[in-house]
């Protein structure tokens, strides 16, 4: 295996150490020089881990320094506060791959933007990765060292009328692409087969989230939709129905029916996002979603 040089970043929320030494020794397990001196905490906050300028400045010096990949703390909350004030004089010719998920997907919208979605890995955390079943992180090492991952096995939702999709790849938190609408720092995802995950939102927030993306046009001509982890996305079980409404449906059926609206292929069942395993993702290349009746598998290049 290629040994790497990896630097952690905080910069977003403020993350448990114990989780996040148990990442850095997974990634030295495996071989990798390891920068975790960056990551902070920069000082004390409740939900930021540092200022914006602190976290900010960390950030770009990370990704203009000599390592192979910037791999990001945790998620949390941070980065659309910062993103858009990156590289205000124009953005590094050469990158270190980028990897994480969650509010990340703040950071993958920006390079997306400048023409680097290519340098973006939507997978594990340091302080999610110990976690990570044995062949997802081994996937993930795969992923980070340029090697294409293996086929993903996938529930065919939506069809439509083909039994192919080709497009680049996108994957990102609900929550955060709702967010960047509005902002520099939302893509264009004409075309491309976008990936959407969650965590902890009640299905009628669900709905409000896909309502918002779908009538601002930033769904717009995408490709197809690929749903991931929904995690801890259905009602409670003490929140008893009104008696004169429906039960509330599930987040899954809540996502699956928002997106509709698209008449673009829907697929579901992708391990990714806020649980494990969380499928190390290389994101921008072009990907193939072949379709046999209810069954699909999504192919890398």
């Amino acid at each position: 295996m290629k040994q790497l040089r990896i630097r952690i970043e905080g910069a977003s929320s403020p993350f448990p150490k114990d989780r996040f030494d148990a990442g850095v020794e997974a990634l030295r397990a495996a071989g990798h020089v390891v920068d975790d001196t960056h990551a902070g905490p920069h000082g004390r906050h409740a939900y930021l881990n540092g200022t914006d300028e602190q976290r900010r400045l960390s950030l770009e010096e990370a990704l203009m320094s000599d390592v192979d990949v910037v791999l990001l703390a945790r998620g949390g909350y941070g980065l659309t506060r910062i993103v858009d004030d990156l590289f205000v004089d124009g953005w590094p010719m050469k990158l270190p791959l980028v990897v994480g998920f969650s509010d990340v997907t703040a950071l993958f919208g920006k390079m997306a933007v400048e023409g680097l979605l290519d340098r973006c890995v939507h997978g594990p955390l340091a302080t999610s990765l110990a976690g990570e079943p044995d062949d997802s992180r081994a996937r993930f090492f795969d992923v980070v060292a340029g090697n294409a991952p293996a086929d993903v096995a996938l529930d065919v939702v939506i069809a439509g009328d083909v039994d192919s999709i080709e497009g680049p790849l996108f994957a990102g938190n609900l929550v955060v692409l709702a967010a960047l609408c509005g902002t520099p720092s939302m893509p264009s995802l004409k075309g491309h087969i976008v990936v959407v995950e969650e965590v902890g939102e009640r299905p009628y927030r669900l709905d409000r989230l896909l309502t918002q993306l779908i009538k601002s046009g930033a769904f717009a001509d995408v490709a197809a939709v690929v749903v991931g982890h929904l995690t801890g996305c259905d009602e409670t079980a003490s929140a008893v129905p009104h008696p004169a409404r429906d039960p509330v449906p599930s987040g899954r059926d809540v996502v699956i029916d928002g997106l509709r609206a698209l008449r673009v292929p829907v697929l579901a069942g992708l391990p990714a996002g806020h649980e494990a395993p969380n499928l190390a993702l290389p994101l921008g290349g072009r990907v193939l979603i072949e379709i046999d009746g209810d069954r699909a598998r999504l192919r890398f290049r």
